[in-house]
């Protein structure tokens, strides 16, 4: 969206001071979803992590997920190898909460000695005949190995059928994802794969373990989605509503030199201790959060080809009902969009102008679509857009990124989408075939000879049953005493009898 200059421009920055300093009125609360984040962490800590994981990385992406996991939201952790163990509670997320999970990330080890994948999936989902409806749930598994319950082989091939067969389609229709995360070439692909797409979920493989830290985020974005600020180049710009970024550096080395260059040019550095400014260095990445940033464009300095994520803590909220991450080749589908300031849906039409929002999809062939909602659709009632997605028709990965826009304020929020299967595409009409005649004869001629048959074999069996009664009435006449067949048998005792006389 340009940036509007004149008369024009400033109307809409006035608008927009006030939207900040004033909260709009809400939207019926009961018209949007708005549903927040309950995320359900496996961990994987079976002996074979110690080839898989040799310097137990998973701890330094676990706790870049707990300190990124947004507030509000629910979260626990589970870690499993023949038993399952609760690492920790599953509760609402708070300060409380976050300082728990990082004392925890110590516990994780490879002390197991199998992989109960089935125990772990049934202890995540302890309440799954009592959910709050208030939040969307999702499993994020990780492992290296196969189901491994028993040392029967029987027994693990049953375990893992019974996970496709009755336990994805449970938490399926109770609306939990499960997302996967293979840590090594020996860990059960097609079971985790089957998992993730029987319950809307997703499923990837991580190349090393150095991996991870990428994999955890990119799930997190999935159970979790939450609306970043846009990067161009090594800048990115903080607005007013802005309240604590995260930004997440991914290096592509094990080790690299990154500063974050403030508005005002101070360059702040890990060693450095700043009040509101906390760093955390982890395997190929580093992250830098800052409480009450100053408003204008930061910059990153860093080495070339990394990669950055910056997520906000703002009083205005873009919200998004995602998509499931898995879905079948030809389905066309639906996103919510909303705007929340300071936790209310703004419904004000003109509050709403203020804003471009589009969404782009890209992925598979190339292809890119845009839409501009905010143009295409009318500003609804009650605050929320319904946003039409065309059917996806060629299998991949794609890329949703919803964008809002008004100048000094930007946002975006990427979500992914893995497309099974080939396009089809079914069509119900009320109108009768056309039928050509050859085929009709044919059926015709097939349809008398059945039925020709068919009266030869009941005119046969009635037959049959008459033989039989004859046959029966015959045996009982012969058993009556004084029957005919006795009668003359006795005469003819008698005559010879006086014969001899």
């Amino acid at each position: 969206m340009p940036i509007l200059r004149g008369p024009l421009g400033l109307f809409c920055s006035l608008l927009f001071a006030l939207l900040l300093l004033h909260p709009p009125v809400a939207a019926d609360s009961g018209s949007s979803s708005g549903l927040k984040p309950d995320v359900r962490l496996l961990i994987d800590i079976s002996g074979s992590m110690k080839e898989s994981d040799p310097e137990n990385l998973r701890g330094p992406a676990l706790d870049m997920i707990v300190r990124l996991l947004p507030e509000g939201s629910r979260a626990g952790v589970w870690i499993f190898g023949e038993e399952v163990e609760i690492l920790v509670p599953h509760r609402v997320i708070d300060d409380a909460w976050r300082e728990q999970a990082q004392a925890a990330v110590s516990a994780i080890d490879n002390s197991g000695q199998r992989t109960n994948i089935p125990a772990a999936l049934a202890a995540a989902t302890y309440d799954l005949g009592s959910m709050d409806p208030r939040y969307r749930s999702s499993i994020v598994l990780l492992t290296d190995g196969k189901v491994d319950v028993s040392e029967s082989p029987m027994a693990n091939v049953a375990a893992a059928r019974k996970v496709l067969e009755t336990t994805a389609p449970n938490l399926r229709e109770a609306g939990i994802r499960v997302h996967t995360i293979a840590l090594s070439d020996e860990a059960d692909w097609s079971l985790l794969r089957s998992l993730a797409r029987a319950t809307g979920g997703f499923a990837d493989r991580a190349a090393s373990a150095e991996a991870l830290a990428s994999l955890y985020l990119q799930a997190l974005e999935m159970v979790a989605p939450t609306a970043q600020v846009p990067v161009s180049g090594s800048r990115f710009t903080i607005d007013e509503s802005v309240r604590k970024f995260n930004a997440v550096i991914f290096l592509p080395e094990q080790e690299g030199r990154v500063r974050l260059i403030s508005p005002g040019g101070e360059r702040l550095r890990p060693a450095d201790q700043i009040a509101g400014v906390s760093w955390q260095a982890g395997p190929g990445f580093v992250m830098v959060a800052v409480a009450e940033p100053d408003t204008g464009s930061w910059q990153i300095e860093a080495p070339e080809d990394v990669t950055t994520r910056v997520t906000a803590l703002s009083t205005l909220e873009l919200e998004v009902d995602p998509l499931p991450n898995s879905l079948s080749a030809g389905r066309a589908g639906e996103l919510g969009v909303r705007l929340r300031q300071r936790g209310d849906v703004i419904s004000s039409p003109e509050l709403l102008s203020v804003f471009g929002i589009t969404v782009e999809i890209s992925g598979a062939g190339g292809t890119l679509t845009r839409i501009d909602v905010s143009g295409d659709y009318p500003a609804p009632a009650d605050g929320e857009y319904r946003v039409t997605i065309p059917p996806f028709d060629l299998p991949g990965r794609y890329t949703l990124t919803v964008q809002l826009d008004s100048g000094t304020l930007q946002r975006e929020l990427p979500m992914l989408v893995e497309v099974t299967g080939t396009p089809s595409r079914e069509v119900i009409s009320t109108r009768a075939l056309d039928v050509p005649m050859e085929d009709f004869q044919g059926t015709a001629l097939t349809l008398g000879v059945l039925l020709l048959v068919g009266v030869a074999m009941v005119l046969w069996v009635l037959r049959r049953r008459k033989q039989r009664k004859l046959e029966t009435y015959q045996r009982r006449f012969r058993a009556v005493p004084g029957s005919g067949d006795d009668s003359q048998g006795a005469s003819g005792g008698d005559g010879a009898d006086d014969a001899r006389t």
